[in-house]
């Protein structure tokens, strides 16, 4: 299962870079804890390759984890490992690629992930993984917008 979604932010790449490369920066945009209801901490430095967001229910148990394995000047990557249905693990990649726009920085965030399921049940769970996580993917780069934006226009 993969798609893309792209949002442009009227802010120079450097700025948007540094909001998705710190792994601080994106849990103050990102639309995940709100939505799932999960606490995140990260561990590392959060900016560091092998810095990551760590996902806990309620009740403290880890549900998943957001690691940080790339970063170059024009993309930064994550990969994933979640808790999913019946307590299956899925793993997930989230790229974003940033490219110079005359208006500012194009973002576009790639994600792919396998579920590790028979053929019928997995196309029940990604169709609805696909309407949930998608639209949660484009309330991130929302976020992210309105983030930068904001945060960026005062010194």
């Amino acid at each position: 299962m993969q798609w893309s979604e792209e949002m442009l932010v009227e802010r120079p790449v450097p700025i948007v870079h540094r909001a998705i490369a710190d792994e601080h920066q994106l849990m103050q945009w990102s639309a995940w804890p709100a939505a799932t209801g999960f606490t995140c901490a990260v561990d590392g430095d959060g900016t560091s390759l092998g810095s990551a967001i760590v996902f806990q229910n309620r009740d403290g148990v880890v549900q998943g984890r957001q690691t940080l394995t790339s970063v170059e000047p024009d993309r930064v990557e994550y990969r994933l490992r979640n808790r999913g249905p019946g307590g299956r693990d899925i793993v997930a990649e989230v790229d974003f690629v940033l490219a110079e726009h005359e208006e500012g920085t194009l973002v576009r965030l790639d994600f792919r992930a396998e579920v590790p399921l028979p053929p019928g049940p997995r196309q029940i769970v990604e169709a609805v993984m696909r309407r949930r996580i998608r639209a949660l993917h484009v309330q991130d780069l929302e976020q992210l917008r309105t983030h930068v934006e904001a945060r960026s226009s005062h010194p």
